[in-house]
């Protein structure tokens, strides 16, 4: 190829990116293929939909009969779970939002790396702060269960799978991130 027959398919390549025609589309849709933004999103709204259900799961632990060390702990540990779920919910929602409002059609190349970018790095710091927190959250319920020794037991395998599941969630989601920088 010449290089002006480059220039020309690249030209036609271009256009047809930026001005997809509504065969395009439909073409798109069809292979059910989602972009690394869309996959973000996704993902956001799933843990956002999941930190709410938990919420109304933590509001059930007032109800419960398990051998708390004090009658007061329960409601305790049951307003410190919804409120630390619903801080997770909201962001999570927030974060979903914001890559929602990147729009690949209309963005540059630039702007979209660097929206993508900041949410990235709020996403980082986000868990800066919400890690200690969980910390926090299951050395309450600890020592709200101090003398029970299988719940405690129980509690340490549960956080032995949750940091194992999470950390695969944060490369996950980290990968979202590099593949839409690439």
């Amino acid at each position: 190829m010449t290089p002006e027959e480059i220039k020309q398919t690249w030209r036609e390549a271009a256009q047809r990116i930026s001005q997809p025609t509504l065969d395009e589309y439909e073409r798109m849709y069809r292979n059910k293929k989602e972009t690394a933004l869309e996959s973000l999103a996704k993902r956001y709204h799933r843990f956002s939909m999941l930190g709410f259900a938990m919420v109304l799961c933590s509001f059930g632990w007032m109800g419960c009969h398990l051998p708390f060390e004090t009658e007061e702990s329960k409601y305790i540990v049951s307003g410190v779970m919804m409120i630390y779920f619903g801080l997770c919910a909201i962001i999570d929602r927030w974060l979903y939002k914001g890559v929602c409002s990147i729009d690949c059609y209309t963005m540059t190349v630039s702007e979209v790396i660097a929206k993508a970018m900041y949410y990235r790095k709020k996403h980082l710091q986000s868990m800066v702060f919400l890690i200690p927190c969980a910390i926090a959250v299951v050395g309450l319920m600890a020592y709200s269960f101090k003398s029970e020794k299988y719940i405690l037991y129980g509690m340490a395998a549960g956080a032995i799978v949750g940091l194992v599941i999470g950390s695969f969630q944060f490369r996950e989601f980290m990968d979202e991130y590099r593949k839409i920088k690439e």
